[in-house]
């Protein structure tokens, strides 16, 4: 890599072949803690058997684009925009395929011991323990996806975009507030749920085939094309030549959602950009949003929204 500016901790460098192609910018924040963002065409992980040698995690939030990684150990692992990805250390990626368009991401390289002396320090405690910080996620030998909380999400993109005499520190507070959401989504104490609320990261059929991952993954592309449709998952399933209750398992743990969670909550998405972006009338927009009439799609949007269409507008 080229290094094309470096300032107060941060450097600037243009990827070349045979690392990859695009600009990455690097951020010390403390020690233990590294701040990455990636404008990426294309990304050969030639580096990876490094990361065997620490004990920690990578955090990646997909900002655009997507992504596809096989593992060394042929596990498959794939995120789109709005994703968040997390490896550990003991995860090798042999090849990465991004999409047309490339992929922007931010990540978080996290080293175990010396994060949990740092946030042990900021807080005044001990509390942050070794044996207990991301253990589920540490131990794994493959990587864990879920779709970002809007919360999550608001803070990945701040940490690039603070400026002026105290960015570094909230810089600093929005990674501690990530770091702290994502600690209790990975929480694994009281039976609570887990990563995207769904089944335990002890089932070792969290993981799948590179095969299945991405039929999966087309499902979720033709939800997406297709929300002004009740496409059945008997359809679903068809389209793709995968088993049903293969395809809403691997669904369910891929995203964290079922398939029509998952399907309403890209609709109320699509609903608010609509509301936001538009004058069409709500009945409209429920069309629009595969809703047959307006109560209905008020119904759905104010239980997900907590406020009528018409009020969310204003």
């Amino acid at each position: 890599m080229n290094l094309i500016s470096k300032c107060e901790g941060n450097e600037v460098y243009r990827m070349a072949e045979p690392v990859g192609e695009g600009i990455m910018k690097h951020t010390h924040i403390e020690k233990g803690i590294e701040l990455i963002y990636s404008e990426l065409e294309s990304y050969n992980p030639n580096f990876q058997s490094e990361k065997k040698e620490i004990d920690g995690i990578e955090i990646m939030y997909i900002v655009d684009g997507r992504a596809e990684f096989e593992l060394r150990n042929r596990k498959f692992a794939s995120a789109e925009k709005g994703d968040v990805m997390i490896f550990n250390s003991k995860t090798g990626i042999k090849k990465c395929i991004l999409g047309k368009s490339g992929m922007n991401c931010i990540s978080l390289i996290v080293f175990t011991d010396d994060t949990i002396d740092f946030l042990n320090k900021f807080f005044d405690t001990s509390d942050f323990k070794t044996e207990t910080f991301f253990s589920e996620i540490r131990k794994r030998e493959s990587a864990v996806s879920f779709p970002c909380s809007d919360l999550l999400e608001k803070l990945f993109l701040e940490m690039t975009k603070f400026s002026g005499e105290f960015s570094k520190f909230e810089i600093k507070l929005a990674i501690i507030h990530a770091l702290l959401l994502i600690m209790k989504k990975c929480s694994q104490t009281d039976g609570r749920e887990t990563i995207g609320k769904t089944s335990s990261l002890d089932s070792e059929d969290y993981y799948f085939s590179g095969i299945t991952g991405r039929k999966v993954q087309n499902v979720r592309r033709i939800i997406n094309s297709n929300l002004e449709n009740d496409i059945s998952i008997e359809e679903l399933s068809k389209k793709v030549n995968l088993n049903r209750t293969t395809l809403q398992k691997v669904f369910k743990e891929m995203y964290g959602l079922t398939i029509n969670e998952y399907r309403t909550k890209s609709r109320i998405q699509l609903a608010k950009n609509l509301l936001a972006s538009t004058e069409l009338s709500i009945t409209e927009i429920a069309g629009q949003c595969g809703y047959s009439n307006a109560s209905k799609f008020t119904e759905v949007f104010k239980k997900n929204e907590g406020v009528l269409p018409k009020d969310w507008r204003v």
